[in-house]
């Protein structure tokens, strides 16, 4: 089972504020230790607002499976997988609250300094000093320029992980990061659905995929929603989608809010397409395999547009 998770809210709660962090795509295994990472971030005094955080960097790490959950055997000085759960999450918060502080990291919220922290847990503290040298703050190109650094120096043929930041933040965001979204959304679900959607784009599409790897267009909007906590049962197609179930109603063009989604024949005589609408007359859809990976998931304007607007068969609603 995967989820997204809001910190300080029940996972049943239908709101996100404005700057909240949550934690998308974790599994019931890393939510297990949600009561032993509270305590030991209370007993540390890590503020409550970093757990998604912490959550999604265990995702990474190990998936929530044990014994050392946070891989933070190396963090005290001990062979790799030592360590049992509790003394994991005892080092692995340890740890995390020096290099936060180390990198400035300001809130849940401050991102630049999050991506040069979650570097540096993985390369080590050097990172921060070596970034710091180099302009300032973290880039990939840094990552790669240290890590081959280090590798040279130890004799190994690599050095720690130089998409590190990209993998733990692939489970990771925060709502007012996300831009785009105009008027009102059809409900609060449909509204963190849409914000998952929209981080979605990078990845390729997989026909018959329903992520979080890749994604078909129906397969983008099942996840989007079970991740934002309204699980769609079985896997509908996009025909079922606008002809109407107990979880899908259709609506009219006026109806249209944030999160809604636009039906299409796109090549065929059947309905083929869906994407999730944004407002201002776009949409965020798992378009095509054919097209470079960073616009295969992508967002695009519908209405006014010469080959979308035509091709729309109806609106539909999640429900």
């Amino acid at each position: 089972m995967i989820v997204a998770y809001i910190s300080g809210a029940s996972k049943d709660e239908e709101s996100v504020g404005v700057g909240e962090p949550i934690a998308v795509g974790v599994s019931s295994e890393v939510l297990q230790w949600e009561l032993m990472l509270r305590e030991e971030m209370r007993k540390q005094q890590l503020p409550e607002e970093y757990l998604p955080l912490v959550m999604a960097l265990i995702m990474q790490e190990s998936g929530g499976h044990g014994p050392d959950v946070m891989q933070s055997s190396e963090s005290a000085g001990l062979p790799v997988n030592t360590l049992r759960p509790a003394e994991s999450i005892y080092y692995g918060i340890k740890h995390f609250k020096s290099v936060l502080a180390m990198a400035g990291v300001k809130n849940a919220s401050d991102m630049e300094n999050i991506k040069l922290m979650l570097q540096s847990y993985n390369f080590g503290t050097g990172f921060i000093n070596y970034a710091k040298q180099n302009g300032g703050g973290y880039t990939k190109e840094l990552a790669i320029q240290f890590s081959r650094l280090q590798a040279s120096k130890l004799g190994w043929p690599s050095y720690g992980d130089i998409d590190y930041v990209e993998h733990v933040l692939r489970y990771y965001t925060v709502a007012n990061e996300i831009g785009g979204l105009s008027g009102g959304a059809a409900n609060p679900i449909a509204k963190k659905a849409t914000e998952i959607a929209l981080q979605q784009q990078g990845k390729p599409y997989i026909w018959g995929a329903t992520g979080p790897l890749g994604f078909d267009c129906s397969g983008l909007v099942i996840y989007a929603f079970t991740m934002a906590g309204h699980p769609i049962n079985g896997r509908p197609t996009t025909s079922t989608m606008l002809s109407g179930t107990a979880q899908f109603k259709a609506i009219q063009k006026n109806q249209l809010k944030v999160g809604d989604l636009i039906l299409f024949k796109l090549t065929s005589a059947r309905v083929s397409h869906v994407g999730i609408y944004l407002g201002d007359g776009k949409m965020v859809n798992a378009e095509t395999d054919q097209a470079p990976l960073g616009q295969q998931i992508r967002t695009v304007q519908v209405f006014g547009n010469s080959y979308w607007e035509p091709r729309i068969v109806g609106y539909s609603r999640v429900q």
